[in-house]
């Protein structure tokens, strides 16, 4: 009202405020213009009954522009600015902002007190925030079926653990699935973007917290051979996977694999090679390369032994890894949420569930207008290797097995299994370079021999649910 008051230049009078009826009328008492509005039943909203809209008070018998809104109600309007109390706009920039759109003159003390409120509401009060968890999470999941929640506090009442895994991301995950702390579960879908599963919020990194953190995500995403986890090398991760997932697959990060051996092996060359190992997709590539490294540094071949080679090499990996080889998607959900993460707890996690909100109606949006039967992303990767198989000979050994001929080796594909000896359908589950011309010397099409985690309809399903907004308690 205050807003709607300095707009037009006019003051008025509340007459009654309560929390079931607010009546206000013209400052003017024989002016006709009035509002009355009844609180609505379980909420702090109003709705207005009764409203004269015109005013019937003469112009010029008013004395001053109207009403100037309240530091608060200022402070409200530009809450949404402020990162933190070094991000946002600056007292000049408010009143700026309030002559600009909103065609009102304040004082520069009234713009001070407004930041000043702008700030402690886009922070909040971390007390008060962790008393409103309860109510916080009942009213996500009463707006957003299937979400899993959790929350965890000691025998003091102090607060520890927090876990919050929405229904459609859930659901989307097994329609089309690759498979004081925030932790985060994030996967990436089929045209490589990143697709946020679950959110921890606990008191520190350690066994305990971990363990808590796997049991509850296990509550939402079953243990499966299929599935497969890439983590640091935080002994903790790796001890909760084995315990809550041992039929899943755990590899390790290589860009943290390699930043170690930066750190603690300082000779040139050494990391290039490691990378060279890891990205094999051949084993006997693979070999070459770590013979390699033995042969320069017993020591760093003994550490990344010792490091398990089956969680950091390509070639070598147990499970389906979808290429994904580094922690990349939650690292780049930690860089989304670093301003957030300094937030009360309540705030932290509606801005996780405000981005959740965004993040799908785009995805949903992008994946409706596209038309192809694979995703953006795969079409133009198979467009690449079109080009690159431009040349090669097809010897056909059966109906499904070739032999493809003119790259720098002889490949064997296999187009029932979905297999070629350079390795990279293998793992990738998308045709190579190889496997393409063997399909196109059958009349037939690529996409019929991609794994169906790519195809638009899956991509399309993934997306299907809105995660949809609350009130914050």
């Amino acid at each position: 009202m205050e807003i709607l008051a300095m707009k037009n230049n006019f003051d008025y009078t509340v007459i009654k405020s309560t929390r079931k009826w607010w009546y206000c009328r013209c400052k003017d008492a024989l002016c006709n213009w009035s509002v009355r509005a009844e609180g609505m039943d379980g909420s702090a909203y109003f709705m207005i009954n009764q409203c004269e809209e015109r005013h019937s008070c003469a112009p010029s018998k008013k004395s001053n522009f109207g009403k100037t809104a309240s530091a608060r109600t200022i402070g409200r309007l530009i809450q949404h600015r402020y990162g933190d109390a070094n991000d946002g706009p600056k007292p000049n920039d408010i009143i700026d902002f309030m002559r600009l759109d909103h065609s009102c003159e304040i004082t520069y003390g009234h713009t001070w007190e407004a930041r000043e409120f702008a700030i402690a509401a886009a922070r909040g009060i971390p007390d008060r925030s962790y008393a409103k968890i309860p109510s916080y999470l009942h009213m996500l999941k009463e707006a957003n079926p299937g979400t899993h929640t959790h929350c965890e506090i000691n025998d003091k009442g102090r607060f520890m653990y927090l876990f919050m895994a929405f229904g459609q991301s859930v659901r989307g995950y097994y329609n089309a699935s690759e498979g004081g702390v925030l932790l985060v579960a994030t996967a990436v879908d089929g045209n490589s973007n990143l697709y946020p599963i679950a959110f921890g919020v606990v008191d520190s990194e350690n066994d305990d917290s971990w363990g808590w953190f796997f049991r509850q995500l296990k509550v939402v995403i079953d243990d499966c051979q299929y599935l497969a986890f890439v983590s640091d090398r935080n002994s903790s991760i790796a001890k909760a996977i084995g315990t809550v997932y041992p039929q899943s697959a755990h590899g390790i990060c290589i860009h943290h694999l390699l930043t170690n051996v930066v750190a603690f092996f300082k000779t040139k060359g050494f990391t290039a090679l490691v990378e060279k190992a890891s990205r094999a997709y051949r084993f006997t590539e693979f070999e070459e390369h770590i013979t390699q490294i033995f042969d320069m540094s017993p020591e760093l071949g003994r550490y990344l032994q010792e490091a398990d080679v089956r969680k950091w090499a390509r070639s070598l990996f147990p499970g389906s890894m979808y290429d994904i080889r580094t922690t990349n998607p939650a690292e780049s959900i930690n860089s989304v949420l670093r301003v957030p993460r300094e937030y009360p707890v309540i705030h932290l996690l509606d801005s996780i569930r405000e981005l959740f909100t965004q993040w799908f109606y785009e995805c949903r949006l992008v994946s409706s207008k596209h038309l192809d039967p694979l995703t953006a992303e795969v079409e133009k990767k198979i467009d690449r290797r079109i080009v690159k198989a431009k040349g090669f000979n097809v010897y056909k050994t059966d109906n499904v097995k070739s032999v493809v001929k003119r790259d720098i080796y002889d490949c064997h594909v296999d187009l029932e299994r979905r297999t070629c000896t350079c390795g990279k359908y293998d793992i990738g589950k998308i045709p190579c370079r190889h496997a393409i011309p063997a399909i196109y010397s059958r009349g037939l099409e690529v996409h019929r021999f991609t794994d169906a985690f790519y195809s638009t309809t899956a991509w399309r399903t993934t997306y299907e649910e809105s995660i949809n907004p609350i009130a914050v308690p």
